[in-house]
């Protein structure tokens, strides 16, 4: 029989069967496991529990890749030309532009992919299974559907597997659905269909066991789990082409047309003029290999790589260098909620006691809580068995020697400073945040607190609801409970209020199920506290149920808190026109809360409401709706309601950025144009697909990146103004002065000199500007607005009209007034030119800027390229062997003083109409 034809998931749909007949279909003994040749069966016919990873590309294709661009087509033809035509001068000094091109590309990303291969982790998961009715210990990729898996607090599940047993089994799926807090699991089986969020009797590969044990048997390996459907779904995806490549590819199409054009017509009029058809034909081509901006690719490879450096030492890795530009035309951003606009850790947020005193935690006082509300009820008895009830009816640990805490008198700071570390802290998420609380809040009274001796102890029950404590207390004895607000009330007789203890009414039960309910819709996850205070210590029944008569004190509302720099980030996004839209799989109400805390809502008509992901098919369905374009937050949405978020936005012509961390953004990461994923909380799967990492996971940091690529493109889209304006006006010079008087003014050779020092210099030195200090408070340029707009094409034209108007005249006047030879009117637009190039960087200030303090007087770069050219050019003309090479004469004073005032001409003419107008 052909196997490959069979189901890779040994039972479908698990969640909807009981574990006995899952264990039946997976023909395993769940007391026993498998035996060594069932193992051999199942892994010939499954295969081993590995992911199929993206191919990593060889150094062979990346180098490659540097090649593939339309510009390094036209120059690799204009290298073959010259050596055809025997200008190996020319061919040779292409090929070298050519060559460091590709090595600074290739050295950028080759950086950018050894970085990447640094950030993954390395270590084998192991995992504990039940084989020949012994435990053991494999490795994950050695496990096959049908194992019996035996998982604990601190284990990452290898495989789905359907729960079997469980004690108090919690799992944080927040790397898969986003739901930041950890599920409570159960063997239940569940009836009808379930969104993978809610299937409570699964456990999910690449998700973490945080507290309890279980057993449950493997279901699915490899890419047959619900990883792996991810990971099949990020193959399957495929990006559109970067914006940058695109528009230099259009860009070189205009510039191939324009000089073929322009080289046409001159061959033409050369030939119905009479003159000799081979001349024509060298000098044509020699004038088209002169007129290609050689520095282009160069410096636009230098840009861009200077960005990647610049962003490498904000913490962001940059994996791709046209990536860099494409972050400056990002118009939305989705983020994910869990781990990126949130710290993915619980914390107190409210506090509501009995007399409506809710009490607002605030925690951005270096990581110490402050109660806003505290000062107007100060001795508040309430606030007091909160804290003490939170430190006894507690079973986790906090990252601290707690013995040696009060010794050292540790900082009550931030986490690093009190060695509070999430990592380091065990136990449930709720009663991890307890802990912090109270110690950071009051270390001795949490140091004092602590000591009390435990004398009875009931764990938290899922069917109950409840845990507590029984401790001593003075000479009395101290009982703690905590729980679901339901549950702490039914087991409540009493209520403290303003100090006093009255009877706790049905009346009074029903207000407080409500307050419950309101905290609940505002995101909070909630518990209830009460206490008591006995003289004897329980026994018999009593003590196997002692959370009864209790003194009921109060609310507490949890929450995963935003991360303190999120909130100017976003409000950066907003001045600089960029939607930022939340993404999750968590619930609406939570999601609704971190988003009011962040200033998500940048104007009322904004629509705070938020799309459930059950109906977004109906709201992407109808073409008449716009809510989706209008909300902020999409929750409970799954991986490929993601993909079609995205792609519903790109379809409305935005360039997309999304940041994630979790295995399920991975796909949506692929198909975003900017794929952003975390660097420490980041899973493999999402760094792997992404366009950039964010080596310190700060949300702050896409802000920057953004910034600094919308400068690349500026300083891109400056260069390439300012060398198609004078290549420009050596195409017109060529062509006025052959047209009228079949002469080259100005050889190739030293077009070539020239050419090589202004594409290369001064246009670098545009390249690696600083920009506008207020680039953040623009609108996003349209994403299909080309590399050069219809102002740019005007500027290039007046820009290079006014130096050919300038030169020509000086050409003109040297040789009809002056007499001057052939030789010296040559050198006359040479320097003309020269000069007139260099100075013509300065005409590359935006109209509103000062004409002395702006983006380019401010740039050293361009004081020391302008230096170096000059320097080169006077050189050139003082060294004998280097004047000869580029024909260069003696020339007169009043020669110099016709190429000074023709090279200073241009930029007087220019800058008077930027001044005048405010345009140019």
């Amino acid at each position: 029989m052909d196997t490959s034809e069979e189901p890779k998931v040994i039972v479908q749909d698990a969640y909807k069967k009981s574990g006995q007949k899952v264990t039946e279909a997976a023909s395993v003994d769940p007391n026993r496991g498998l035996s060594d040749e069932d193992v051999i069966e199942r892994r010939e016919k499954y295969g081993a529990n590995i992911l199929e990873e993206q191919k990593k590309r060889a150094i062979w294709q990346i180098l490659l890749s540097q090649l593939n661009n339309p510009i390094v087509y036209l120059l690799t033809a204009a290298a073959v030309l010259a050596f055809i035509f025997e200008d190996t001068a020319e061919g040779i000094a292409i090929l070298i532009v050519l060559v460091l091109n590709a090595i600074i590309g290739f050295w950028m990303e080759y950086k950018a992919q050894k970085s990447m291969e640094a950030l993954k982790k390395m270590d084998k998961i192991k995992s504990n299974v039940l084989r020949n009715g012994n435990k053991s210990t494999i490795d994950a990729e050695e496990l096959v559907p049908g194992d019996i898996l035996v998982v604990e607090g601190g284990d990452l599940i290898p495989a789905d597997a359907r729960i079997l047993e469980t004690t108090e089994l919690n799992v944080d799926e927040s790397p898969l659905t986003g739901e930041s807090v950890p599920v409570l699991k159960s063997p239940d089986a569940h009836s009808g269909e379930k969104p993978i969020a809610d299937r409570t009797n699964i456990l999910y590969k690449g998700t973490a066991v945080t507290g309890g044990t279980g057993k449950a048997v493997v279901v699915g390996t490899a890419m047959q789990t619900e990883l792996g459907s991810i990971s099949a779904m990020v193959g399957e995806e495929e990006k559109d082409k970067i914006p940058l490549n695109r528009k230099l590819g259009e860009l070189t199409k205009t510039l191939i047309f324009m000089t073929l054009g322009l080289a046409t017509a001159f061959f033409l009029v050369g030939w119905i003029a009479g003159e000799e058809v081979y001349q024509l034909v060298q000098t044509s081509i020699a004038w088209i290999i002169a007129a290609i901006p050689e520095g282009l690719p160069i410096v636009a490879s230098i840009a861009l790589a200077r960005g990647m450096l610049h962003l490498a030492k904000k913490n962001v890795i940059v994996k791709k260098m046209e990536a860099v530009e494409t972050l400056g035309e990002t118009t939305v951003i989705f983020t994910d909620k869990t781990g990126t606009l949130t710290k993915n850790e619980l914390t107190v947020r409210t506090l509501f006691f009995p007399d409506d005193v809710r009490m607002e935690v605030d925690w951005e006082n270096k990581g110490q809580p402050v109660l806003k509300e505290l000062e107007k009820h100060e001795g508040n008895e309430n606030f007091h068995h909160f804290r003490k009830i939170s430190v006894l009816a507690n079973d986790a640990t906090l990252g601290i020697d707690e013995t040696k805490s009060e010794d050292k008198g540790e900082s009550i700071g931030n986490d690093e400073e009190a060695g509070l570390e999430g990592a380091k802290s065990q136990g449930d998420p709720l009663e991890v945040a307890l802990l912090q609380f109270a110690y950071k809040y009051d270390q001795d009274f949490f140091n004092e607190s602590r000591k009390s001796d435990r004398k009875l102890h009931d764990p938290f029950d899922s069917e109950a609801m409840v845990m507590g404590s029984v401790n001593t207390d003075g000479d009395g004895l101290y009982v703690a409970g905590k729980g679901a607000a339901h549950a702490i009330l039914d087991r409540s007789s009493q209520v403290l209020y303003q100090g006093d203890i009255r009877d706790l009414t049905d009346e009074d039960k029903a207000y407080w199920d409500s307050k419950n309910d309101e905290l609940a819709d505002e995101g909070l996850r909630v518990l209830a506290f009460g206490f008591k205070i006995i003289e004897a210590l329980p026994e018999g029944e009593e003590a196997e149920d002692f959370l009864r008569e209790l003194v009921f004190i109060g609310l507490a509302g949890f929450i995963d808190p935003p991360r303190k720099e999120v909130a100017e980030a976003i409000s950066i996004c907003h001045d600089a026109g960029i939607k930022v839209l939340m993404v999750t799989g968590d619930h609406a109400g939570t999601a609704k809360n971190v988003a009011g805390q962040l200033n998500f809502f940048n104007s009322e008509d904004d629509g705070n409401h938020a799309i459930v992901g059950a109906d977004l098919k109906d709201e992407l369905a109808d073409e008449n709706s716009s809510k989706v374009a209008r909300t902020h937050i999409f929750s409970r949405v799954d991986p490929s309601q993601k993909l079609q978020l995205i792609k519903y936005f790109q379809e409305q012509g935005e360039i997309v950025g999304m940041t994630g961390d979790g295995i399920n953004d991975a796909p949506a990461l692929k198909r975003a144009n900017i794929g952003i994923a975390m660097g420490k909380r980041g899973t493999q799967v999402a760094q792997e697909v992404s366009d950039m990492v964010l080596k310190d996971d700060a949300f702050g940091s896409i802000v920057e990146a953004i910034k600094h690529g919308r400068v690349v493109f500026g300083n891109i889209r400056k260069f390439i103004t300012y060398q198609l304006s004078y290549h420009l006006s050596e195409i017109l010079i060529i062509a006025l002065i052959s047209f009228t008087l079949f002469v080259l003014p100005i050889l190739p050779l030293q077009l070539l000199f020239l050419n090589l020092l202004s594409d290369v210099f001064p246009a670098l030195a545009l390249g690696v500007g600083a920009g506008d200090s207020g680039i953040m408070k623009k609108e996003p340029k349209d994403p299909n607005e080309p590399i050069l707009s219809k102002k740019n094409w005007w500027q290039i034209a007046l820009y290079g009209g006014i130096m050919t108007v300038c030169t020509c005249g000086a050409y003109f006047y040297a040789h009809f007034v002056w007499d001057e030879s052939e030789e010296i009117t040559n050198n006359v637009v040479f320097f003309s030119m020269a000069f007139a190039q260099l100075l013509h960087v300065f005409n590359m200030r935006d109209p509103h800027e000062n004409i002395l303090n702006n983006q380019v007087t401010r740039n050293k770069y361009i004081w020391m390229a302008l230096a170096f050219c000059a320097t080169t050019l006077v050189a050139a003309y003082f060294i004998p062997a280097v004047s000869d090479v580029l024909s260069f004469q003696e020339l007169e004073p009043r020669i110099w003083v016709l190429i000074i005032i023709t090279s200073l001409l241009p930029l007087v003419i220019i800058q008077s109409l930027k001044f005048a107008t405010k345009k140019f």
